[in-house]
């Protein structure tokens, strides 16, 4: 599928199963893995069913985390996007939508989540977008001082500390929109 949008050096395209192969790789890292979920490592079939819903999501509502291009090389680096968030609400349509990111460790310190960040929330909270959202939230392990930096940076401002997602505490941050006109 082609690209949906672009940063200065990142692509961001729909997810595919064409991409299993490559984030496969990099979600098999220990390191990459530590602060994502339970901090394991994803198997194989782990990727592939979590893309699978990926792109049942995207064809859905037109938001998933989506596969991570540099521009320069089209070498996939990791994902970004959007997604529902799970919590304690009793419906999906209560859950707020939250932004993520996750890289292959040999494509940190680039500047590359930052990056990231910033163009999904651009592009989800553009007026003139697909997407329109007004308000975007992202969690982050306390001490993921990596991620919390990618925030801060991004925009987010630091709720605090909260158990309602994901059944972890967690810091919580928020990125609101207001749309004129």
């Amino acid at each position: 599928m082609s690209e949906l949008f672009r940063s200065s050096r990142l692509g961001f395209h729909a997810p595919s199963m064409d991409h299993l192969d490559a984030l496969a790789e990099l979600w098999s890292d220990p390191q990459t893995m530590q602060y994502v979920g339970a901090g394991n490592p994803w198997s194989r079939e782990d990727v592939a069913q979590r893309l699978q819903r990926a792109i049942a999501l995207h064809q859905q509502l037109g938001m998933a985390f989506w596969t991570v291009k540099l521009t320069e090389t089209n070498e996939i680096i990791g994902q970004a996007g959007v997604v529902p968030i799970e919590g304690k609400n009793p419906a999906p349509r209560d859950w707020p939508i939250e932004l993520g990111y996750r890289l292959g460790r040999a494509h940190w310190g680039h500047g590359y989540a930052t990056e990231a960040a910033r163009a999904v929330a651009a592009y989800t909270t553009d007026p003139a977008g697909p997407l329109k959202l007004s308000k975007l939230v992202a969690v982050a392990y306390p001490q993921n001082t990596a991620s919390r930096r990618v925030l801060d940076k991004a925009g987010f401002t630091h709720l605090g500390e909260t158990d309602r997602y994901y059944s972890v505490n967690c810091s919580l941050y928020e990125l609101v929109r207001t749309h004129v006109g």
